[in-house]
């Protein structure tokens, strides 16, 4: 077995185990103080992290590859993929890719470390371009689908033949894809795609409420419009469930049923992870991205 393949599935099982024992933990809690419309963990509320650990982290995030070197290093470290199609081309950030990087992640470590047990840490973050051999020793990729304008193909994902390669090599080897933050009917026919470039002979399929992923860890009862800036807010306001932006979630499944590709349509969990601390942002769409995130690690490091 490849020696990154083996590293990989060993660090699912030890992750998988510690999953097994907050799971044991939490439903005992749960007997205790029974708890309604959630699964094992307490009610998720960022309200306590916003009282307990308040940001240490520049709005914008910093330029190097590593946002910060963790002190010791976790188990599990949250990887972006950046695709090489954005202006300037290699060697400097830009273009979409880092969207709401580093804060989105860094505030999703916070409330992992706080609801689960996984072995994480809040600076372990990290970008990694999608060709990167590196990628394989990693469970979990965190992309954007951003484009703007929507259908000019300058900016955004538009995959290269090797970075298509390298995603479809992922996925089949057992590593789990997040894609986030695109809208509008012109947005998704432009992310089919990019999917076709990947998997042609593979259907995008959308997941219903029943699918276990929604069921996992948290009990997610409804997909969330999490308010993306310059679409359903922006510094003058937010609108909560715009009906002309119908949120779903859409995967790729692989022989055997299991999701290798998770895709947020008319939603927009980075900001919901990145604004955790900006008072307007509503509270509620906050957790809500919060708990759907959690339940999409947990599934990535179990199945």
């Amino acid at each position: 077995m490849p020696v990154r393949l083996r590293h990989k599935i060993a660090g699912r099982r030890a992750l998988a185990c510690g999953l097994l024992v907050a799971s044991a933990l939490l439903a005992v809690n749960s007997q205790a103080q029974p708890q309604s419309g959630i699964a094992f963990p307490p009610d998720f509320d960022i309200r306590s992290l916003q009282d307990r650990d308040p940001p240490q982290i520049a709005i914008g995030g910093q330029s190097s590859n590593q946002a910060r070197e963790p002190r010791v290093a976790p188990e599990f470290t949250f990887i972006r993929g950046r695709y090489e199609n954005y202006p300037g081309g290699m060697g400097r950030r830009g273009g979409w890719w880092d969207t709401d990087y580093p804060d989105a992640e860094q505030n999703f470590l916070r409330g992992v470390q706080r609801y689960t047990l996984v072995d994480t840490e809040t600076q372990a973050t990290r970008w990694l371009d999608l060709t990167d051999p590196t990628l394989f020793e990693h469970v979990f990729l965190y992309m954007t689908m951003k484009r703007v304008p929507v259908g000019r193909m300058y900016s955004g994902p538009n995959f290269s033949t090797a970075e298509a390669e390298a995603l479809r090599e992922f996925m089949l080897r057992g590593g789990f894809v997040m894609l986030d933050d695109f809208w509008t009917e012109a947005h998704f026919e432009d992310f089919l795609i990019e999917m076709v470039k990947i998997f042609p002979d593979r259907e995008v399929v959308q997941l219903p409420l029943d699918h276990e992923i929604f069921n996992l860890f948290y009990e997610i009862d409804r997909v969330p419009q999490v308010p993306g800036r310059a679409v359903t807010w922006d510094y003058g306001g937010v609108t909560l469930d715009d009906a002309r932006y119908p949120p779903s979630v859409h995967a790729i499944l692989d022989d055997d049923g299991r999701i290798m590709l998770v895709a947020n349509y008319n939603s927009d969990m980075g900001d919901g992870w990145e604004h955790t601390f900006l008072e307007m942002y509503p509270t509620e769409m906050s957790n809500a991205a919060y708990r759907l995130g959690i339940n999409y690690l947990i599934y990535a490091y179990t199945h």
